[in-house]
């Protein structure tokens, strides 16, 4: 497996963050957001953006990010100006996940889906709707702007305000990832990446892959990203052919496969003080980079 530092993007220096941030990682052991920042050989985990959060999770434009404390949800906008400022969003169900499209924002639960249209602009919650039939906390979730898919034990739901739809059945789903029209689904336990066509729609089921203990997904262009905990790998699947294309072997184990503000990065474990943060890089060949354990000082 081939190692660089992270990371050589065109990216946007923010005001605020003072160099190119390519992302924000949340750190459950400190609960702290935090940017990631520099360039190739000099990147770095910043100072703490949002302190003191049960949860966090920055849009995918980089310029925001939301945290939960115990049921209150804050907004803090502006990470592209030299003042960021920070608003009070109401109350939503503790231990709610964090999804967003665009600038639009969406709390979810397994009992209800608050979402929030331009919650840098308004802090009134635009949409809430109950979930029917979902009887553990959600493990993936993903936003559209419309509906919500919502991974938990048992199966994939899709839910709208007219109501929540079981699209399949699941022991322990582990990811959703979204291609245009159809969704992908992996499941831990039993090793399967179903494929759901049509989601907003019809919505028909069917075995993508079998991956052995997957617990991440990324679509990359024309192909599926698949992490899996098992091999310790990356495997890159066609998605129109469901032919494999190339596998990358990590000397670690994944954990996750979460999109950073570049669509072609994503976070394969969770942030530490004492290991590194290993980043995919999918734009051309597969290759893991890395932000070095520790702070900035």
């Amino acid at each position: 497996m081939r190692i660089l530092s992270v990371l050589a993007l065109a990216i946007p220096a923010f005001a605020q963050l003072s160099g190119p941030t390519p992302g924000f990682v949340y750190d459950p052991s400190t609960r702290e957001l935090l940017p990631i920042r520099g360039f190739v050989g000099s990147a770095y985990l910043g100072e703490a953006l949002i302190k003191d959060a049960d949860a966090a999770a920055a849009s995918k434009d980089a310029t925001m990010a939301v945290a939960l404390r115990g049921s209150a949800v804050e907004l803090t906008r502006g990470f592209d100006s030299p003042a960021p400022v920070s608003i009070n969003l109401g109350q939503v169900e503790p231990g709610s996940v964090f999804a967003w499209s665009g600038h639009d924002l969406a709390a979810v639960s397994n009992h209800s889906v608050s979402i929030w249209r331009s919650a840098d602009k308004s802090a009134d919650v635009s949409e809430k709707f109950d979930v029917v039939g979902v009887d553990s906390a959600p493990s993936s979730v993903f936003f559209d702007g419309e509906r919500v898919l919502i991974a938990a034990k048992g199966g994939l739901y899709r839910v709208t305000k007219s109501g929540t739809d079981r699209l399949a059945d699941l022991a322990d789903p582990s990811a959703v990832a979204v291609a245009s029209r159809d969704a992908f689904i992996a499941d831990f336990a039993s090793g399967s990446v179903l494929r759901i066509a049509d989601y907003a729609g019809a919505a028909s089921a069917e075995t993508f892959a079998q991956i052995n203990e997957p617990v991440g997904l990324q679509v990359a262009r024309q192909t599926l990203l698949v992490a899996s905990a098992k091999t310790r790998s990356i495997e890159s699947i066609d998605i129109a052919s469901h032919e494999p294309v190339a596998s990358l072997a990590l000397d670690f184990q994944p954990a996750r496969m979460e999109p950073l503000a570049s669509a072609s990065l994503a976070l394969l474990n969770s942030a530490s003080k004492t290991e590194p943060l290993y980043v995919l890089d999918s734009r051309s060949d597969l290759q893991v980079l890395f932000v070095p354990a520790g702070r900035e000082q």
